[in-house]
């Protein structure tokens, strides 16, 4: 079957990036034929560009907006070349044709377009501020007559209007079936009138053997150290990393997920998607403020800690509750018990078959 996939797949983001070659891998190693439909909208072009966007209301603003572009230049170079490899590497991206306005029909080729994963049913930015729906990752310019399904589809922060409301109810009518990764959205989708099931974000349906093959055989790092990987910057989980990394006798690794614009010592802020992977396999422990550091931290099999989401901490919430490790998700960093990977093995592989399962039979009905 010829497949396409819409997500966030050209963010410079390692969740973003990781999960939409788990759901490419995890299709071809099931026999169908599966490309990333290049869908990158000037908003997410801007958002990723080299030169940022000179902006404020003075000129203060803009002089330090030309400043920062200046001193992070070389840093963000080397980032965005790492990420537009792995993209051309491992998600094909450039053989195929790109499509950056949602108003463009897409290339009429496909049996079934998949929607996700990642939050592509988002209606505020990173910064909070309303952006609306994005009509394309609603298959609004898909041909009718095409299966369209989301997976482990979301929303992030859910903050809807009663118009957001009407226009979600329409838009969702296209998908014949509907998946979601969060338990928060699986209620909003019941609460407008369709029918939807919670699976594993696309990351988890890889073994950690298959991933290791895409890493190098010799250890990130010479010495022994706990790995912090701060999406969300919180003086709490730096505190608790420096303490348990002091108390393991180890070193303190911190892994930036936005380049900061004074360079901070000792801080690896422009790594690659096999880079985080790579650093994360070989920690002896993991502070996580994000959804993927916690991913990938159970695909290893690390012993971490997830550190104050807030209100963005339903698919961690969702994801551990599953597992039942939910102990390992704080917003106040304390140590807990270590987690026995043997004990949840079963329910995590049953969790994977099932996600597996749900995929293929909606793909096929």
């Amino acid at each position: 079957m010829k497949i396409g996939i819409l997500t966030y797949h050209r963010a410079h983001n390692y969740g973003a990036m990781l999960q939409a070659y788990a759901l490419l891998s995890c299709l071809r190693n099931n026999g169908h034929d599966v490309e990333i439909i290049d869908y990158w909208p000037d908003a997410h072009r801007l958002q990723y560009a080299l030169i940022k966007p000179i902006v404020g209301n003075g000129i203060l603003s803009k002089i330090k907006c030309i400043i920062a572009n200046a001193i992070t230049f070389i840093r963000r170079y080397i980032r965005i070349r790492k990420f537009e490899n792995f993209s051309h590497k491992y998600l094909n991206i450039g053989s195929v044709i790109q499509y950056t306005n949602p108003n463009n029909q897409i290339n009429d080729q496909y049996d079934c377009v998949i929607v996700g994963s990642d939050q592509i049913w988002r209606n505020i930015d990173s910064t909070g501020k309303y952006i609306g729906f994005d009509s394309t990752y609603f298959c609004q310019n898909i041909r009718p007559t095409t299966r369209c399904i989301s997976y482990a589809a979301s929303m992030g922060i859910i903050q809807l209007s009663e118009n957001d409301k009407v226009t979600l109810k329409q838009y969702l009518k296209r998908f014949s079936t509907i998946l979601v990764r969060e338990n928060t959205l699986n209620e909003l989708v019941h609460s407008l009138g369709y029918q939807a099931q919670v699976v594993l974000d696309p990351t988890l349906l890889l073994t950690k053997e298959r991933w290791n093959l895409s890493l190098p055989k010799e250890r990130f790092c010479s010495t022994r150290y706990v790995l912090y990987y701060e999406l969300m910057p919180s003086k709490e989980a730096m505190r608790f990393a420096q303490e348990k990394a002091h108390s393991m006798g180890c070193k303190l690794l911190v892994m930036d997920a936005r380049i900061p614009i004074i360079p901070k010592l000792g801080h690896i802020s422009y790594a690659s998607p096999i880079e985080f992977m790579h650093a994360i396999r070989d920690a002896e422990y993991v502070i996580a403020t994000s959804f993927h550091g916690t991913a990938f931290s159970i695909i290893f099999e690390k012993q971490f800690l997830t550190i104050g989401l807030k209100n963005n901490a339903d698919r961690v919430i969702t994801l551990l509750s599953h597992l039942g490790i939910l102990e390992h998700y704080q917003e106040n960093p304390v140590d807990c018990n270590d987690i026995d990977y043997c004990e949840i093995k079963t329910r995590y592989n049953n969790l994977v078959t099932d996600s597996q399962q749900k995929l293929l039979t909606a793909i096929e009905q």
